[in-house]
């Protein structure tokens, strides 16, 4: 179970359904909220009040205090609230994400370079929420994009305790080997799950699009195509990607999945 859940908290998050999935998801998992907000401030930019506004910066980060603290209140939740002003808002948040079952974060635009970086370093799961989301946080129909990989056994592996609460559970994979899809079967019997299992050949889902098209995004679509005709409220899957100079640099279909999905994604890398 996800007891205790770090939530990236930021000043986007206001007007949106963010907090109200935290909370719910906390709810059903008798768990512990620890609110993280961090100011992306160095000791350069601390030193030049006159050019940099930081108490602006600190009041709107009260603001948001206020609101988690609120949310926490009403919800009956047990809850932290953790300021920080620091350069590296990835490195702080997987700092405390240490300590979590899952680090929930919202996907606002502008924030990707962070959360690309968290998803890569962080030592737990990770679940991604567009801004444009109205799920209740209560996972009832779940699509797992699976691949014969760590990063994708290592989300199946996470998300079991969604997989417990679901209704019902689809797996989409993009290959034709049959033993695959006969362990997915035993090893979610064993955990009591049932689940779908729809195996397609990249050739047919390229030809499905006509060419020519990246492969990386056409399985990504794909993916999103189906989470809306089934309609999924959570998709699963493992993160891939790398670090480059510092940066990360997440793989395609990745990269498609956490920018155009519309619903929340569970990713694990």
């Amino acid at each position: 179970m996800f007891r205790n859940i770090t939530v990236l908290l930021e000043d986007k998050i206001i007007g949106t359904n963010f907090l109200n999935i935290a909370t719910n998801i906390a709810k059903t998992s008798k768990g512990n909220l620890s609110g993280v907000y961090v100011l992306p401030l160095s000791r350069t930019m601390l030193n030049m009040p006159g050019i940099v506004d930081v108490e602006s910066f600190r009041c709107k980060a009260e603001e948001v205090r206020e609101k988690f603290e609120s949310s926490i209140k009403i919800s009956g939740l047990k809850g932290n609230w953790n300021y920080s002003e620091c350069r590296d808002v990835a490195t702080e948040v997987a700092r405390q994400g240490l300590y979590a079952d899952l680090i929930m974060l919202s996907l606002a635009e502008g924030n990707y370079k962070a959360i690309d970086n968290i998803l890569l370093i962080a030592s737990c799961p990770t679940l991604l929420v567009p801004p444009s989301s109205t799920s209740s946080g209560n996972f009832k129909r779940i699509l797992i994009a699976w691949k014969n990989t760590r990063e994708s056994a290592r989300a199946l592996h996470d998300s079991l305790p969604l997989l417990h609460e679901a209704e019902e559970v689809k797996i989409i994979t993009f290959s034709d080997n049959k033993q695959e899809k006969q362990l997915l079967n035993s090893y979610l019997t064993t955990h009591g799950i049932k689940a779908r299992i729809d195996q397609k050949s990249i050739d047919s889902a390229v030809t499905e699009y006509g060419l020519p098209m990246e492969i990386d995004k056409v399985i990504g679509d794909k993916i999103i195509a189906l989470s809306k005709q089934e309609e999924s409220d959570l998709i699963v899957m493992g993160c891939f990607g790398h670090s480059r100079l510092g940066d990360a640099v997440l793989s395609g279909v990745t990269l498609e999945i956490s920018r155009n999905a519309e619903i929340p994604i569970l990713m694990s890398h």
